[in-house]
C-alpha cells in the first residue's frame, strides 16, 4: 500500500505503516491522540519504518503536488486571532476573574494560548494592535461576546479555506473548525476538557488521488473498529444507537470516496482482514474511548485531503468531513484541539 511520510501522520495514525503486531499479522488500529498519555506502543511503532505485512502491496510514496508551495497570508490576516487572544486575556485578568470556575478558567486560558498560536502561524512577527477593553460588561456578557466573535471568525475562515489551496487551505479550514468549536465551548454550561496547545507538523501536500486513497484506508479501519466497539455496548443503549448511526455514516462516506476513485480509474485500497485496536473494548466505556481515539486520528487524513483538493467543491467536502470527525470525537469525550486536521 502507498503510505504518506511517517513524519506527517505517525502521531495520529489509525493504521500503522504496514506494521504487524509482534504476534498477529494484522495492522494496528491505533487511533491515538498525541495528547493522550495512554497512546503507547502502537503509535511509537508506527514511527519506525519496517517491512510491510504480507497483505500489503508497496508502491512509491507519491510526490508532493504543486499546491504544496501555497502563498502565505498577509500579516493583517492575523488581526482577528490577535484580538481573540487579547480578549481572552482581558477576561482572565479583568474585574470578574474571581467569578471564573476552575474549568472555565482552564477553557479561557486554552483559548488565549490557542489564538496566540494561530496568530503566529498566520504572521510572524505579528503586527501591532490596539489594546482590547471590555468596559463594564459582566462576565457572562464578556464570554458571550467572545463566543459571537468566534462564530464570525469561523465563517470568515471557512470562506478563506474554500478560496485557497494547499497548506493555506488547511490552515484556514483548521482555524474555521477550531473557532466553531471554541464558540460552542464558551456557550456550554459544562466546559470541555482542554490540554496544552500542541505543536503541529508541516504538511507535505499529496496529489488528491493519493490523499483520498489514504483516507479510504483509514475508513476501512474505522468500520472495523466501530464494529468492535458496538459489540461491547448494551443492546438498547443510547450509546449503541449513536454508534450504529455513526458506523452507517462512515460506510456511506467510505463508499462515496471509493466511487470517487473508481470514476478516476484509480486503485481502490482494499480492507485488511482485521486490525489490532489500541484500546481493546471490554465494556461501553472502553468502546467509547476507542471511537473517540479513532475519530481523533482520522482528522489529519481529512486535513490531508483538504490540502490536496484542487477544486472548491472537493475542498468543501473535505472541510465538512473534518468538521464531522471533530464533532464526533468531541461527543465521545475528546478535548478541544487548537489544530484540527494537523498532525502533531
Amino acid at each position: 500500500m502507498s503510505r504518506v511520510q511517517p513524519t506527517q501522520l505517525s502521531r495520529r495514525m489509525i493504521i500503522g505503516l504496514g506494521l504487524a503486531a509482534p504476534t498477529l499479522a494484522v495492522p494496528w488500529l491505533a487511533g491515538c491522540s498525541s495528547d493522550d498519555p495512554a497512546a503507547g506502543n502502537p503509535v511509537r511503532a508506527a514511527e519506525t519504518p519496517a517491512a510491510p505485512t504480507s497483505s500489503s502491496a508497496v508502491t512509491p510514496t507519491p510526490s508532493p503536488s504543486p499546491t504544496a508551495a501555497a502563498s502565505s497570508p498577509p500579516p493583517a490576516a492575523a488581526a482577528p486571532e490577535q484580538a481573540l487572544s487579547a480578549l481572552a486575556a482581558v477576561i482572565l485578568g479583568g474585574p470578574h476573574r474571581q467569578q471564573l470556575s476552575k474549568d472555565r478558567r482552564a477553557l479561557v486560558t486554552f483559548l488565549r494560548n490557542a489564538h496566540s498560536a494561530h496568530a503566529h502561524a498566520i504572521a510572524n512577527p505579528l503586527p501591532t494592535q490596539a489594546p482590547v477593553k471590555l468596559g463594564g460588561q459582566s462576565l457572562n456578557a464578556s464570554l458571550a461576546l467572545m463566543a459571537r466573535r468566534e462564530t464570525v471568525a469561523a465563517g470568515r475562515y471557512r470562506q478563506a479555506a474554500l478560496r485557497t489551496t494547499g497548506s493555506e487551505a488547511l490552515l484556514w479550514g483548521s482555524l474555521a473548525i477550531a473557532a466553531g468549536g471554541f464558540a460552542a465551548a464558551l456557550g456550554s454550561g459544562d466546559p470541555p476538557a482542554t490540554h496544552g496547545v500542541r505543536a503541529r507538523k508541516p504538511v507535505e501536500v499529496l496529489p488528491e488521488v493519493a490523499a483520498v486513497q489514504e483516507l479510504v484506508r483509514q475508513l476501512h479501519a474505522m468500520v472495523y473498529g466501530y464494529q468492535l466497539a458496538i459489540g461491547k455496548m448494551k443492546l438498547l443503549s443510547t450509546a449503541r444507537t449513536r454508534a450504529e448511526h455513526e458506523l452507517l455514516a462512515e460506510r456511506i462516506f467510505r463508499d462515496r470516496l471509493i466511487a470517487w476513485l473508481r470514476k478516476r480509474s484509480a486503485e481502490v485500497p482494499a480492507a485488511e482482514p482485521a486490525y489490532v485496536p489500541s484500546v481493546v473494548p471490554r465494556n461501553a466505556a472502553t468502546a467509547g474511548r476507542l471511537i473517540m481515539r479513532m475519530q481523533t486520528a482520522l482528522q489529519p487524513f481529512c486535513g490531508l485531503w483538504l490540502a490536496a483538493a484542487p477544486s472548491q467543491a472537493d475542498r468543501q467536502q473535505a472541510l465538512s468531513a473534518l468538521g464531522s470527525a471533530v464533532k464526533t470525537a468531541r461527543s465521545w469525550g475528546a478535548p478541544l484541539d487548537a489544530w484540527p486536521g494537523w498532525s502533531s
